[in-house]
């Protein structure tokens, strides 16, 4: 991929994780509720709002990369495996777009990756 693309590919991730996070604590939009979509995470939003804010702003600036999108890809996984089996047509609602962008950014840095398996 190139530069731009990379840019806007972890800006767009970084942006929709935060606000997704932040939905967790304060709750200002419905939209970005994902609670409501995957079953048994009731009494985990505020792990996944910390998680989501803490890993959006590593990936934002660009500090532990390879670490924050490790932790988000076992999330990913799930939400993308729930979608397809549940309603794959939702499959770009806010969490979908989450777990294609994290895939995106993964096989991006690949090349970081080794450092932490070497």
């Amino acid at each position: 991929m190139g530069s731009n693309y990379t840019l806007i590919i972890r800006l767009c991730l970084s942006i929709l994780l935060i606000l997704l996070g932040l939905n967790q604590f304060v709750h200002f939009s419905e939209t970005l509720d994902f609670t409501s979509e995957l079953i048994g995470l009731k009494a985990d939003d505020l792990f996944y709002g910390a998680l989501f804010v803490i890993s959006g702003s590593l990936i934002m600036f660009r500090k532990a990369m390879p670490v924050a999108l490790i932790i988000l890809l076992f999330f990913s996984i799930q939400v993308l495996f729930h979608h397809l089996s549940t309603n794959p047509k939702n499959i770009l609602s806010p969490l979908g777009l989450v777990a294609l962008l994290v895939l995106l950014n993964i096989l991006d840095n690949k090349r970081r990756f080794t450092q932490l398996f070497y």
